[in-house]
């Protein structure tokens, strides 16, 4: 188990005086609530911060930690939430781009809490968080005489260092890249529309109809089959064939949404993933493993490149949602696809490969 634990922070040069709270200035212009609330709920800090910021006029941090795996923020004036943050978007984010103005930030410094939030790294990212906010966000009350391991001064030489090794997964520099290889318009469905009960691996049903009596329509759709490098016309009899029951979880990774989401690797997967158990990157999720040993992680628009020791060594950047994956390639759509037979004029399928510089 990680730190669990919350924080209420003013951002003021004075400290409030509230009844039953105590306040000290660890950082400048900053005062920190030295209470221990580690007897009560998230709520129950969650609530004084709230209850504080009727009461002065200054802007309220409240951050908390679960198991050094998940964090969340939240800034309160005149009782009000007016921004705020979740690694697991529950409940939705807020005006996270109002945040500079409310700690004293002026234009310019929007760009990098973004970049910040983005990382995937809980430890490190609340490091750059204490940071850009200039205060120290892991109080707890056995630091109280350690004075000295509680100031934080705003800077960027951690930014700095992370942004200098995103570079290097990112982008040209990155050891692992992907390129477009074929374009296709249109759609992809896995089946007869409605009808999920069985599914043919890599075959697929493409094209679209303008018509959206989906009866036997799909007939005009073209069975084709997902080979790596390009979408290969079939027939519907060799489409409709060897078909297997659709499941809606790969079996080789079985997830835990406990706290954050965990995936544990079965025996189907490569020896050295056996048995083991990886904590995923905020909305990240396993689809398969490169014919070099690597592990894919899909998000939004992007793909992490997982190595063995469960390090990210590539973050690939992508425009469309991951379909299949066979070998270095992988299938990608826009639109529509799997939903529904209507015409979309900027649906568009393609293919990545993935390319490996290391054994260029």
């Amino acid at each position: 188990m990680g730190i669990s634990l919350t924080g209420i922070h003013i951002y003021a040069t004075e400290a409030p005086k509230v009844d039953g709270l105590s306040f000290s200035a660890f950082s400048p212009n900053w005062q920190t609530c030295v209470n221990d609330f580690s007897d009560h709920d998230f709520g129950y800090s969650c609530y004084k911060a709230k209850q504080i910021s009727k009461q002065i006029d200054a802007a309220i941090l409240y951050f908390g930690v679960l198991d050094s795996e998940k964090i969340w923020f939240e800034f309160f004036r005149k009782g009000k939430s007016v921004a705020r943050y979740s690694d697991d978007f529950m409940p939705a984010n807020k005006k996270i781009y109002d945040i500079p103005a409310l700690v004293g930030y002026e234009d310019g410094t929007k760009r990098r809490l973004s970049n910040i939030l983005a990382c995937a790294d809980v430890e490190l990212k609340i490091s750059m968080l204490e940071e850009y906010f200039g205060v120290c966000l892991l109080y707890t009350p056995e630091l109280l005489n350690e004075t000295d391991m509680l100031r934080r001064n705003r800077g960027d030489a951690i930014y700095l260092d992370y942004q200098s090794q995103e570079k290097k997964l990112t982008g040209k520099a990155a050891p692992i890249t992907v390129k477009v290889v074929n374009e296709y318009p249109g759609k992809l469905f896995t089946n007869e529309f409605r009808k999920h009960e069985t599914v043919k691996p890599h075959f697929y049903l493409h094209g679209f109809t303008a018509d959206f009596d989906v009866g036997p329509s799909y007939r005009v759709l073209t069975p084709v089959q997902f080979t790596g490098a390009e979408l290969m016309k079939s027939d519907f009899d060799t489409f409709e064939s060897e078909r297997i029951p659709y499941q809606p979880l790969d079996p080789r990774f079985i997830l835990d949404y406990k706290t954050l989401c965990r995936v544990t690797f079965s025996d189907e997967c490569p020896e050295e993933y056996r048995g083991r158990t990886m904590v995923l990157p905020n909305g990240y999720y396993p689809v398969e493993f490169l014919p070099t040993g690597e592990l894919l992680l899909v998000g939004n628009r992007r793909i992490y490149v997982i190595d063995p020791a469960f390090k990210i060594i590539a973050k690939l950047s992508i425009s469309e949602n991951v379909t299949d994956v066979v070998g270095n390639f992988i299938l990608t759509t826009t639109g529509g696809s799997f939903y529904a037979y209507c015409y979309e004029p900027n649906a568009r399928i393609r293919i990545y490969e993935v390319v490996d510089h290391r054994t260029l």
